[in-house]
């Protein structure tokens, strides 16, 4: 099955890298490691051209989305949270491996997010939902509303301070032998120093490291 599943999301996939046009996107991101964006730059979003065909490159691939059909094949999660749902392509994996499960996924970029929209809606998926905006904005009324959560999926931001932040923001809001995963925690220093503090937390059953640098993920089973 999880075969078949690939095959049509990377499909989709490679027919969106053959798109050329431009995308305006608000970025409230860390960006590139390069870029040392500045917390105020983060706060008020960095408007930016990018290529549709660049945009699809991004997020959950083929290792990826088979690390979360291991975590699902045990876990069975009924209530999913995502933060970072750029093209749409990690929420339609976990829709396809969890139908049963109800995911609420959240974008900064409106325009990024009717792109995932589109993409759900060619899948035919109707267990996903899209929150548009800041994390910080509207994950403290999401979580209230949906909590417990048996999956959280951390794949934005990209910034030491505000992962701490939703680690610790969502963590009260799990529920019981839930799992967090924590996607790119080698992507620069700042996101190992977010990783190694989130395990020094101590709140976890067990903890794994999977993938290879920079595209290292990081999983606590609560």
């Amino acid at each position: 099955m999880i075969d078949k599943i690939i095959e049509t999301i990377e499909q989709r996939r490679n027919e969106l890298k053959t798109q050329s046009q431009m995308v305006e996107v608000i970025d409230f991101g860390a960006g590139n490691p390069s870029d040392k964006r500045s917390k105020k730059q983060m706060e008020m979003g960095v408007k930016v051209e990018i290529p549709l065909r660049d945009l699809a490159k991004i997020g959950v691939k083929k290792e990826k989305a088979e690390c979360i059909y291991a975590i699902f094949s045990s876990l069975a999660p009924k209530t999913i949270l995502e933060l970072g749902t750029c093209c749409g392509f990690s929420s339609s994996y976990m829709s396809f491996f969890a139908p049963n499960s109800k995911i609420y996924t959240i974008e900064g970029s409106p325009n990024i997010a009717e792109i995932a929209k589109e993409n759900h809606r060619f899948f035919g998926l109707s267990n996903v939902s899209v929150f548009v905006g800041r994390f910080d904005i509207v994950l403290p009324k999401l979580l209230e509303e949906i909590s417990p959560i048996d999956f959280a999926f951390i794949d934005g931001h990209h910034d030491r301070e505000a992962t701490l932040s939703y680690f610790k923001q969502i963590l009260p809001f799990m529920a019981k032998g839930g799992v967090m995963l924590f996607d790119d925690i080698a992507w620069s220093e700042g996101m190992r120093e977010a990783w190694r503090e989130i395990v020094d937390f101590g709140v976890y059953k067990k903890i794994q490291e999977v993938g290879e640098e920079p595209w290292k993920m990081g999983v606590l089973w609560l």
